[in-house]
């Protein structure tokens, strides 16, 4: 199935991941033969849905993964595995396995692999050795429930390497500052684009060479950052989610639908209700019908201001974003400290990503993120994920304004195919909101 990603912006608020979604996540791919479904990457995850039936047409033989547990339920656990995915593995009570499963358990399981990509064990054996392996290379110890990343990001097409003379390669979000709420995408590995090549260069080396103030405006941005949850209300907000498919080399977006829902903000969590496809009711949460996408309304900002994250930034230049003066930083996070999942149907991965993020000079508060996979394993469905979002000061009726998301997008496309998905959202109509309110939207 085709993976769901995360839009940076949605899932949790700010979970950041990108790829196939587990449902309830980020809608992304499409069914066999029909439209993508799944998450897009953004709680913090993304999610992608199944991929057309000619590529997983018969169960897969079964095979030994070795890897560690990284969550472990009554039915199923999680297995990150030496490719750094991480494989949903379903349990049962045919699977051979020891009495006493712990989580960081090393193992060596076997397992078959069905027609829509979810995991089942036959055999589970103790392997103490990759445990130890893992462990090593990862360097820190994982928090498996503690790390919930950004939404995905925008996906570039898998066959980029074998791009001919006038072919730009797999498609990409738009870098840089967006023209009136419009990203189009552009491949992780495109040139400079022409409003930063001549200006991203040198104030980055000559910040490295001086006491470089910029790190001050960083800092800044973190404690904002850090207050941002804390002091948001609760409010309710519009989404609408324009959902874009492409099958040919040379990108041809067509819609496949509008998902449009009310999300509540309530206590630090949200919630999704009224959710419409076309106009019309569904009870199936967005991400079994498409490419979805978590994690705009805090996650992802929270996740990349972390000290956990230890995200490595460098001035890049001075720019203009929505009428306000920014300053423009390059970041780096590397995948033991990442937070952004990207699903697809029976597995994820949380990979390291780069990205900008525009940050306001007076104030400290992010006005744009912009987020890039990458070392996305070669086994996982999806070779690329993108996400953005745009931020701005809402009134929620009150004379104080806050920073919330009103636009963002998420791009995946598929390994071995030219199959992308895009996920164009906006907010719009923020309200306060109480527990007796009966918003209307219209």
């Amino acid at each position: 199935m085709k993976p769901v990603f995360l839009l940076a912006v949605a899932t949790s608020v700010l979970a950041g991941q990108i790829g196939q979604f587990p449902p309830g996540q980020i809608p992304g791919q499409y069914p066999p033969g029909q439209n993508p479904q799944g998450r897009f990457p953004g709680g913090g995850n993304s999610r992608g849905s199944g991929k057309s039936s000619d590529t997983r047409s018969v169960s897969q033989s079964s095979q030994s993964y070795r890897g560690v547990v990284r969550k472990l339920e009554a039915g199923s656990m999680d297995l990150e595995i030496e490719d750094t995915r991480f494989l949903i593995i379903d349990l049962s009570t045919a699977t051979t396995k020891p009495p006493d499963l712990r989580v960081g358990d090393g193992l060596d399981v076997v397992a078959s692999e069905d027609k829509d990509g979810n995991f089942h064990a036959s055999s589970i054996q103790f392997d103490r050795d990759i445990a130890q392996t893992i462990n090593d290379r990862d360097g820190v110890a994982i928090q498996q429930e503690g790390r919930t990343g950004p939404p995905p990001t925008i996906l570039v097409r898998p066959d980029s390497s074998s791009a001919g003379d006038g072919d730009t390669g797999p498609p990409v979000l738009k870098h840089g500052k967006p023209a009136p709420h419009a990203s189009d995408p552009i491949p992780d590995d495109a040139p400079t684009t022409p409003s930063r090549a001549n200006s991203a260069v040198e104030p980055a080396r000559s910040s490295r060479s001086s006491a470089d103030p910029h790190l001050a405006l960083v800092e800044k941005a973190r404690e904002v950052a850090s207050k941002f949850l804390e002091g948001l209300p609760n409010y309710v907000v519009q989404e609408s989610a324009t959902r874009y498919v492409s099958e040919t080399r040379q990108p041809s977006w067509n819609v496949v639908d509008i998902v449009s829902a009310e999300v509540v903000f309530e206590e630090h969590k949200e919630s999704y209700r009224n959710l419409q496809i076309n106009g019309k009711p569904s009870k199936k949460p967005p991400e079994e019908s498409g490419a979805w996408s978590t994690g705009e309304f805090g996650t992802i900002l929270g996740n990349l201001f972390s000290p956990y994250t230890d995200a490595d930034f460098k001035f890049a230049q001075d720019d203009t974003i929505s009428h306000r003066s920014a300053s423009v930083f390059d970041f780096k996070v590397q995948r033991v400290r990442a937070s952004w999942r990207i699903w697809t149907t029976g597995q994820y991965i949380m990979p390291a990503y780069r990205g900008s993020v525009w940050i306001d000079k007076q104030t400290g508060e992010v006005l744009r993120i912009e987020m890039q996979a990458k070392e996305i394993p070669e086994a996982f469905p999806e070779i690329s994920v993108e996400t953005a979002v745009d931020y701005d000061s809402i009134r929620l009726g009150t004379p104080e304004q806050f920073l919330l998301p009103v636009h963002s997008e998420a791009l995946s496309c598929w390994r071995g195919s030219n199959d992308c998905q895009r996920n164009v959202i906006e907010f719009r109509n923020y309200h306060k909101f109480t527990g007796e309110s009966n918003i209307e939207f219209k």
